[in-house]
């Protein structure tokens, strides 16, 4: 408690009053109301030793910093007295900032006095912290005392003051490796996302011997460079990390209720509820201030720079190619390097092409690699034209140059750099001798097939065949099919087009021109000439899309080789800005099932398809039926250590395009993403689909299984030495706690971040501002839920 001291004189004025012309001193009345709620309050101290005996015995250890507990006693009690009634003891007002309101903390005793320090204006204050939850609310805590045997009430009000402080930590990979203290192998699995680098999987390996757990990210696909790289993720807040600070508290003096108690006789003071001035009650405010500490993290990857400079590759020379090969034989990987060369660089893979004027239609690699839409070369085929080229890739410690001599067989060839990569195309190319006897075709291809007719257009023959092919087969017809879809589960075919009027039959109605809003669906035959047939497995391909195909009597039909619905031709396409989401539901608890909630704003460009959650374990779940019936690892319920990352498949709307940088906005927020996969058009790079990963993750914690609390014990067993608390008498202190945004003050007491808090309970009592208190003070200790 904190007291404004007077001189003697000053006190001995205002505990005075004058009563028929005679000053009465009433000094010793205030004295003997201080030592009676002394001695109340060390015969609470029994109970104090209890409390804190039946606490959690963590108590005693690193989770709970807290000052022993000693109660406040008056200075000098029996010389101090009472101030005058008008004359209310003077109040340090603290200097106000935004502070959060948090659960109780235990308070030192004795640390009183430190109110009048001042508290430091620069201190930080976080806007993101989680408003405290209900059942960690600062309950209402009573102390009785004994005063002189008479009735006083003294009503104190707890306000805890907060101020957040956010620290900054950065985590290092030095080439790709971080040892941190304690077990965190939960991380195993999870992602980082880098800036400017993307995600890469941690993998978490625990020590217990050490109690250190070592982080390892694969790295061995970035390329080192000649200054050393570092790449960052953004801050996070660690909760496990957070750190609370006990400042130290100050008592404000309020009033009296009733007023002035001191006029007339001092004696009525004392006096019950039935005599004159009625029972006293001591209004009296108690600030307790903590600071809190927030500590974010963030990973550094250390990429170091290369160790020296790469030696030039003056001569590359590769051996052993094949380019004698037969009919109906595949293609495989042949060239190699010689062994003085190994150490130097290695074929990245070979590759053959096969042409048709001038133009490549199919393709093989050695690698397997995706390098294009072209199909795969199963064979070399009879009269077909076919080149062959292939990619060097320098080993550690070396690179190639414009200037590098590259020889194939003994034979120098031209070569251009690829990045780092060494690109020798053409370096060989070969005709397959033409067979004696006509070969089953294997491809069939449909092409210039007109699929954009305008509202009120008629339909024409536009498919032709090519050049290479004109020989061997022709188109048999077209065909354009006006289809009804009332019928929800069957398309029927209610209008027709031929291109051959031989087609037609008695009573069919035909097409005379598309209508807007209508479904056709085009159909073509080919027919073969001479004596050439069709392979089992023959592909067919209309206007380059692969189409399904029957066999005739005399070549293929193709029932559905393409489709469209009519519709007016788009003036102008627009870029969507951005796909703007609402509504959905991204973040869930351990054992909560998921759910897809996400909508677009009306008359959007962006249509959602469906939704989906991807998991550090290799779960998933899908919106969609289609999609999710076929997963294997399914996510039924969220997992506890596991980090879940949204994602969305869109399509445009007619008329609009994704561009590289739309933006997406989720729930009002921007988010960042990557394309998993799209459509997209080649020439103009339009994009009409996008299956988005998105950056927004989370990772649902286990719920905590709370610590039985103990039961009191009705009947304590008395300490030795100690006598019993005697019955409380009709003195009382009322306390109660409520928020108030004040700023708090530094301290030097650290509480351990275990997710506890310890709550404080202090009684002061005085009357008119006198200096005399005693303390009853119990801690408990509660586990946060």
């Amino acid at each position: 408690m904190n007291g404004s001291h007077f001189d003697k004189q000053t006190q001995r004025e205002r505990t005075c009053s004058l009563v028929h012309g005679t000053w009465r001193c009433v000094g010793v009345k205030i004295a003997c109301v201080g030592a009676c709620a002394l001695m109340a309050g060390q015969l609470l101290l029994p109970s104090v030793a209890l409390a804190t005996e039946c606490a959690d015995p963590a108590a005693g250890t690193d989770e709970v910093a807290a000052a022993p507990v000693t109660p406040a006693v008056a200075e000098d009690a029996a010389a101090t007295t009472a101030p005058a009634a008008s004359t209310a003891p003077a109040t340090d007002a603290a200097p106000t900032v935004q502070t959060v309101a948090e659960p109780q903390q235990t308070t030192p005793a004795g640390t009183a006095d430190e109110s009048s320090d001042a508290a430091p204006a620069e201190q930080n204050t976080l806007s993101d912290n989680a408003a405290t939850p209900a059942n960690d609310a600062i309950m209402p805590c009573g102390v009785t005392d004994v005063v002189g045997g008479s009735g006083v009430r003294v009503n104190i009000t707890v306000r805890n003051n907060y101020t957040d402080i956010k620290k900054e930590e950065t985590i290092e990979y030095v080439k790709g490796i971080a040892l941190v203290d304690g077990d965190q192998s939960a991380l195993d699995g999870s992602a980082l996302t880098f800036i400017g680098l993307g995600d890469l999987i941690v993998h978490a390996a625990y020590d217990s011997a050490s109690n250190k757990t070592t982080l390892t990210l694969d790295i061995s696909k970035i390329q080192r460079q000649k200054e050393e790289q570092k790449y960052f993720t953004e801050y996070k807040e660690n909760k496990s990390k957070m750190t609370t600070t006990y400042d130290g508290s100050k008592l404000t003096y309020t009033g009296t209720e009733p007023g002035n108690i001191i006029i007339g006789d001092p004696d009525d003071a004392f006096k019950g509820d039935t005599e004159a001035t009625g029972k006293p009650t001591i209004n009296e405010i108690r600030d307790d201030y903590y600071t809190r500490t927030h500590v974010y993290e963030r990973a550094c990857l250390v990429i170091p720079a290369a160790e020296s400079e790469s030696e030039s590759i003056s001569f590359a020379n590769v051996q052993n190619t094949n380019f004698n090969w037969q009919l109906d034989t595949g293609p495989q990987a042949t060239a190699g390097v010689p062994n003085y060369d190994a150490d130097k660089y290695e074929i990245a893979y070979e590759c053959w092409q096969e042409f048709e004027n001038n133009e490549p239609v199919a393709a093989w690699y050695s690698d397997n690699g995706s390098h294009g839409s072209l199909p795969t070369i199963t064979k070399f085929k009879s009269g077909k034209e076919y080149v062959y080229s292939l990619m060097l890739k320098p080993k550690d410690g070396y690179s190639f140059s414009d200037e590098t001599v590259v020889t194939v067989n003994g034979e120098t060839v031209k070569s251009s750099l690829s990045g780092e990569f060494l690109y020798v195309p053409a370096i060989k190319t070969i005709t397959m001798p033409a067979s004696s006897e006509n070969e089953a075709l294997e491809n069939l291809n449909v092409n210039d097939v007109k699929t954009d007719y305008a509202p009120g257009e008629a339909p024409r023959a536009t498919a032709t065949i090519p050049a290479a092919d004109a020989d061997k087969y022709e188109i048999a017809y077209e065909c354009w099919e006006e289809m009804d879809g009332s019928d929800p589960a069957e398309l029927k075919p209610i209008a027709f087009w031929y291109s051959d009027p031989a087609k037609y039959t008695p009573g069919m109605k035909k097409i005379d021109h598309f209508e807007e809003g209508k479904f056709y669906m085009y159909s073509v035959e080919l027919r073969l000439k001479g004596d050439n047939t069709v392979a089992d497995d023959c592909m067919m391909y209309v206007n380059g899309h692969w189409a399904h195909h029957i066999k005739t009597v005399n070549g293929v039909f193709a029932p559905n080789a393409d489709n469209m619905l009519c519709e007016q031709p788009i003036d102008e396409w627009r870029a969507i800005d951005v796909i703007e989401i609402n509504g959905a539901t991204t973040t869930f608890k351990a054992g909560d099932k998921p759910v897809f909630t996400a909508n677009v704003p009306t008359g959007s460009n962006s249509l959602p398809q469906c939704e989906f959650w991807t998991g550090s374990d290799g779960s998933e779940v899908n919106s969609q039926k289609f999609w999710d019936q076929n997963i294997t690892n399914h996510i039924d319920a969220f997992k506890p250590g596991v980090t879940y990352r949204y994602g969305i498949y869109l399509k445009s709307a007619r008329g609009f395009y994704f561009t590289p940088d739309t933006k997406l906005v989720i729930n009002g927020q921007e988010c960042g993403y990557q394309v998993a996969d799209s459509v997209s058009d080649e020439d103009s790079g339009w994009i009409y689909t996008l299956w988005l990963n998105t950056d927004l993750t989370f990772t649902p914690e286990a719920t905590p299984t709370p610590d039985p609390q103990p039961t009191p014990d009705s009947k304590p067993t008395p300490q030795p030495g100690v006598k019993p608390a005697a019955k409380p008498a009709t003195t009382t202190a009322t306390i109660k706690t409520v928020e108030k945004t004040t700023q708090a003050k530094k301290g030097a007491a650290v509480l351990a971040t275990t997710g506890d808090t310890t709550a404080m309970r202090v009684a002061a009592l005085g009357i008119a501002g006198a200096t005399v208190a005693a303390a009853g003070i119990a801690a408990t200790k509660r586990r946060k839920r």
